[in-house]
C-alpha cells in the first residue's frame, strides 16, 4: 500500500486488509497529515514500512515500489493485492470474503484480477457521528468506464505497474471483482485532496480529473437519491445511475489508456 494524506480512512483499509489474511508492506509518501499517528498505532501489524520523502516524483512511485517486490517479496508469497489506500477490494459476489476468493482463482490457475470500481461519495444523509468512512458513506455507484483497476495478482507475475492500470501477463479471471473507492468522504477532505494534496498532480494527460474538478466544484456535493444505497449486506448494484463524468470531466487523451486514472 501506498500512502499519502488520507489518514481518515487509512484504519479501514489496514484492518480490512489484516481481516482478509494479508501481510502488509506500507510505502509513505510524505504524509502531513496524522497518517504516522496511524501507521504508528499499527506499527506491529506491518511486514514492513517505509517513509519515502515527498520530493520524491509521484510518477515514479509505483515503478520502485513494483522493482522493490520483484527484488524482495515475490518469491515469498503465492499472490499480492494492491489497492490504493482509500480502495477496499471484494470478490465476485459477497458470498465469501475477498481472501477466499483470492484463494480460490489462485488454485483455478489465474494469474491477475480486474476490478470494477464502484464510487461510495459523501452524501447528505452520511451520520456524521460515525468516525469510520467505510462505515458512514454508503451511497454509490459503478464507475463503469474508468482506467482498468488490476489490483491483485499471482505474486510471481508481478511486473512494473503503471498506477496498476495495466495488465499483468497470464490468464486473466473472466470477470470483474468488485472494488469499493471511497475517494470524498467529507467537505473538509475534499476541499483539502483538490487544493492541496493532489494539486498540481497532473501530468501528460494521467491525472487530468482534479484539475477538471476544481473547475465546477458546485458540481461535487451529489445529491443521495442519485445514487444506490450500500447495506453492507446486498450485492452492490453496478447500475450505473450516476454519471461520473459529471464530476471526473475528460482528459486530453483516451480516458481509458492506462495510466489516466488517479492514484494516492
Amino acid at each position: 500500500m501506498l500512502c499519502y494524506n488520507d489518514a481518515d480512512i487509512l484504519p479501514d483499509a489496514i484492518e480490512y486488509l489484516l481481516a482478509t489474511n494479508h501481510d502488509l508492506i506500507v510505502w509513505d509518501h510524505g504524509s502531513d497529515d496524522g497518517t504516522t499517528a496511524v501507521l504508528d498505532k499499527y506499527h506491529r501489524d506491518l511486514a514492513e514500512r517505509r517513509w519515502i520523502p515527498r520530493s520524491y516524483d509521484f510518477y515514479n512511485l509505483y515503478q520502485a515500489m513494483s522493482k522493490y517486490l520483484i527484488e524482495e517479496y515475490i518469491r515469498q508469497y503465492d499472490w499480492i493485492s494492491w489497492p490504493d489506500q482509500d480502495e477496499l477490494l471484494e470478490g465476485r459476489d459477497r458470498s465469501q470474503t475477498y481472501d477466499r476468493w483470492v484463494e480460490q482463482v489462485c488454485e483455478e490457475g489465474f494469474d491477475y484480477i480486474q476490478f470494477s470500481n464502484f464510487n461510495f461519495w459523501l452524501t447528505s444523509r452520511d451520520d456524521n457521528t460515525i468516525a469510520s468512512p467505510t462505515q458512514r458513506i454508503r451511497h454509490y455507484s459503478l464507475f463503469p468506464d474508468c482506467a482498468p483497476r488490476i489490483r491483485s495478482w499471482r505474486a510471481s507475475r508481478t511486473n512494473i505497474r503503471v498506477f496498476n492500470h495495466n495488465p499483468i501477463d497470464g490468464k486473466k479471471v473472466p470477470d470483474l471483482f468488485n472494488l469499493r473507492h471511497y475517494p470524498m468522504r467529507s467537505t473538509e477532505q475534499m476541499q483539502r485532496r483538490l487544493n492541496k494534496d493532489r494539486a498540481g498532480l497532473q501530468r501528460n494527460g494521467a491525472n487530468y480529473h482534479y484539475d477538471n474538478m476544481m473547475g465546477h466544484a458546485e458540481k461535487l456535493l451529489i445529491p443521495p437519491e442519485q445514487l444506490h444505497y450500500d447495506d453492507g449486506i446486498h450485492e452492490l448494484d453496478p447500475a450505473p445511475v450516476f454519471n461520473w463524468r459529471t464530476i471526473y470531466g475528460y482528459g486530453p487523451t483516451d480516458v481509458s489508456a492506462a495510466g489516466s486514472g488517479s492514484s494516492t
